[in-house]
C-alpha cells in the first residue's frame, strides 16, 4: 500500500507540469462561465415565477452541458496522460522503479479516476459560484433567497460518474494498445458522435458506452421521472471487463 501511495503521489506531482491539469480546471469552468454570460445578457428570460427555486434551472442547464462535454474531457485526459509517457519515451524510466507492474498500473488508473472526480467536483463548485455571482449581479433572479437542492446535485454527480466509468476503462485500455493520441481521439469522437445521433435512446443505446452520460439528459431526481437506469449497471460491467483487459495489455506491452 505504501508503494502504491508513493507512486500515485509522484504521478500527481508530475501532472502539475502538464496541460492535463489545466484541462481539468478550465474544462470544469467552461459551462458555468457560459451560463453566467447567458443569464446576464438575457436575465429577463430567466426571472423565476414566485416560489420557484432558480438554482434548479441553473443546475439543470449545467447538467445538460456537462453530460455532453465530460466524455470528451475523459478522452483528452487519458490521451494526454499516456502521450506524456510515449512522447518522452518515459515508460522505460517508470518501469525500472522498484515497484511491481501492478502498482504502476493501479497508480496510473487511480490518477485518471482522481482527475475525473476532481473535474466533476470543480464543475459543481463553479456552478455554485456562478449562481452566487448571478445573485449579486442580478438580484431579480432570486438566487440570493434560495439554496441549491443538495440531494439532486449529489445524486446526479454520482450517476454521471458511474455512467462514464465505461468510457474511462475503454480509453485506458486503448491508451495502452494504441500508442497514438490522434487514433484514440478519433475513436472517442466517433463514439460520441454516434451517441449523440442515438440521443441516448433505443435498445442498442443501453449497450453503447458512449451514450450513457447522454441518457442523463434533462435529469430529474423525482421518483415520478425515475428510470430503471440499467445502463449504470452495464457501465460498471464494462468498467470491470476493460480494466482487466487493460491490465493484461499492460503486462503484454511491457514484458521483462
Amino acid at each position: 500500500m505504501r508503494d502504491l501511495t508513493d507512486f500515485y503521489l509522484t504521478e500527481l506531482i508530475k501532472l502539475r507540469r502538464t496541460f492535463a491539469l489545466w484541462l481539468t480546471v478550465i474544462g470544469a469552468a467552461i459551462i458555468p462561465l457560459m451560463l453566467i454570460i447567458t443569464y446576464i445578457y438575457n436575465w429577463e428570460m430567466f426571472v423565476p415565477a414566485a416560489g420557484v427555486n432558480p438554482w434548479s434551472e441553473l443546475f439543470a442547464r449545467a447538467f445538460n452541458g456537462i453530460i455532453l462535454f465530460m466524455p470528451l474531457y475523459i478522452i483528452l485526459l487519458i490521451g494526454l496522460i499516456f502521450n506524456i509517457e510515449y512522447k518522452a519515451n518515459a515508460w522505460k524510466h517508470v518501469l525500472v522503479l522498484p515497484v511491481s507492474k501492478a502498482i504502476i498500473f493501479a497508480g496510473k488508473y487511480l490518477l485518471v479516476l482522481t482527475m475525473v472526480f476532481a473535474f466533476m467536483a470543480l464543475f459543481v463548485l463553479f456552478t455554485f459560484v456562478a449562481g452566487e455571482i448571478l445573485g449579486i449581479c442580478k438580484p431579480g433572479l432570486n438566487f440570493g433567497i434560495h439554496r441549491p437542492e443538495v440531494f439532486t446535485v449529489l445524486d446526479f454527480s454520482i450517476k454521471v460518474k458511474t455512467a462514464v466509468l465505461a468510457i474511462i476503462s475503454i480509453h485506458f485500455w486503448l491508451g495502452l494498445k494504441v500508442r497514438n493520441l490522434i487514433s484514440a481521439l478519433g475513436v472517442g469522437l466517433a463514439g460520441i458522435a454516434l451517441a449523440v445521433l442515438m440521443n441516448g435512446k433505443g435498445g442498442y443505446a443501453d449497450f453503447f458506452p458512449y451514450a450513457y452520460s447522454i441518457m442523463l439528459l434533462n435529469y430529474n431526481s423525482s421518483p415520478d421521472h425515475a428510470n430503471p437506469e440499467r445502463f449504470l449497471l452495464v457501465s460498471m460491467a464494462y468498467f470491470l471487463v476493460f480494466s482487466v483487459l487493460a491490465f493484461c495489455q499492460f503486462q503484454r506491452s511491457f514484458k521483462g
